[in-house]
């Protein structure tokens, strides 16, 4: 049987359980909470489970395989290097974080200890993303445009720059992390941001509510990345769109299609990405056998470094080489 915690008591944290649920040999066991009364509450709905107001509490008192981070880009305390301590492995949910200084000492922890975690980028477990890598083998790549174009988030900390650092950081890095893991890794980032509707409606907003990317492959490609906030609840245009020798290529989240002259193929999403990423974790954590995640923490980690290369581009105005992003 895998124990498994989980630290958050948001929707996140509700998603995940539920997931797990579908897994045999499994039990979520506790949660922590930013206090007690929370956790506890959080607790009423899954009987057999128990609240803590710190990860400390979880520990001592539950027998831990695995567990889940699910928390805001600002909250991630000391969660990570606790359970690297406690050599507990981990899923934790996108992005990595805020600051800089503390993911890049995350990640060396994580890589001294050969420890066992997973980054929530569930997308990399889609079959239709799985369909979308077979597709571009066989076709020469011209254009690549992606794009996260929706409402902006009622919670409060994401209109805040210094605690979620900003869409791009926190919406956005699901299509950084797909380009990445389709056509390759990404050598420099030009970026422009402003906000352009939001701001005038709520002063508390510190967020950009537009942004335009270029990002630079190391193989030569230039792909074209877009995102807003802007839009009403309801609406919403997440995707990637390639251009080929042979194809026009367009990713949905659920579904892909493929034009050419003469047809049209389409794919339709059939698996849950989140189950398969789940299964992937729990596996590893079973058997030792990493070889199901495709994204642990020092992939995680380059997907971040692009978000803070398009936040120095945007300081400084110029082309940032993801190079000088010091490992």
């Amino acid at each position: 049987m895998v124990n498994v915690g989980f630290i958050g008591t948001g929707g996140f944290t509700k998603h995940h359980v539920n997931i797990l649920n579908e897994l045999n040999n499994l039990q979520v066991v506790g949660f922590v909470g930013s206090s007690q009364e929370k956790a506890e509450a959080f607790a009423q709905d899954y009987p057999g489970t128990k609240g803590y107001d710190s990860l400390e509490a979880m520990i001592k008192h539950e027998q831990l395989d695995a567990v889940y981070i699910c928390v805001p880009p600002m909250g991630h305390d000391n969660y990570e290097a606790t359970l690297i301590e406690h050599n507990i492995p981990f899923l934790v949910e996108k992005p990595l974080g805020v600051k800089e200084e503390k993911v890049r000492e995350t990640k060396q922890k994580v890589l001294e200890n050969n420890h066992l975690t997973s980054v929530g980028y569930h997308f990399r477990y889609a079959d239709i993303i799985a369909t979308f890598k077979e597709l571009l083998r066989d076709q020469k790549v011209g254009a690549v445009s992606g794009k996260w174009m929706g409402s902006m988030p009622g919670v409060y900390w994401w209109k805040n720059q210094e605690q979620s650092g900003g869409q791009f950081n926190e919406q956005t890095t699901h299509i950084v992390d797909l380009i990445r893991y389709l056509f390759g890794e990404i050598q420099s980032v030009y970026a422009q941001e402003v906000n352009a509707v939001t701001a005038e409606a709520d002063s508390s907003v510190t967020v950009a509510d537009v942004g335009l990317f270029i990002l630079t492959l190391e193989n030569g490609l230039i792909v074209q990345v877009s995102n807003t906030s802007v839009m009403p609840d309801g609406l919403g245009d997440v995707g990637i769109q390639v251009h080929t020798d042979t194809s026009m290529i367009e990713w949905r989240m659920g579904h892909l299609e493929m034009k050419k002259v003469d047809k049209v193929e389409r794919f339709n999403a059939k698996e849950n990405p989140y189950l398969n990423e789940s299964k992937a974790f729990i596996h590893a954590v079973e058997t030792g056998d990493r070889s199901k995640i495709l994204s642990d923490y020092e992939d995680g980690w380059r997907s971040f470094k692009v978000a803070l290369a398009a936040e120095k581009s945007i300081a400084e105005k110029r082309v940032i080489n993801i190079n000088e992003i010091v490992e």
